[in-house]
């Protein structure tokens, strides 16, 4: 798993939502039951199309992680939970 992604465009957000779904053993259509989302949703968001928050937001907090905002430029120490 890996600790952490840098998000800056939607297509970044896209590839680090697919990575977190095939690290967390889900298919898409389980991500998108997750997520109270569809599958098309899914494929959607992992190419980089816009998607919604809420689906964002769901998917991330069912696999386990949460979203940072910070000022770009900033140094954030990042510790892996133990």
């Amino acid at each position: 798993m890996q600790a952490w992604y840098r998000v800056r465009t939607l297509a970044s957000l896209g590839t680090a939502m697919a990575e977190i779904r095939r690290n967390a053993g889900l298919n898409q259509d389980d991500a998108a039951a997750l997520a109270h989302a569809s599958r098309p949703t899914m494929s959607r968001l992992e190419r980089g199309a816009p998607s919604s928050t809420a689906v964002i937001i769901d998917l991330l907090a069912s696999t386990g992680y949460e979203v940072l905002l910070v000022p770009r430029g900033s140094r954030v120490t990042i510790k892996e939970p133990s």
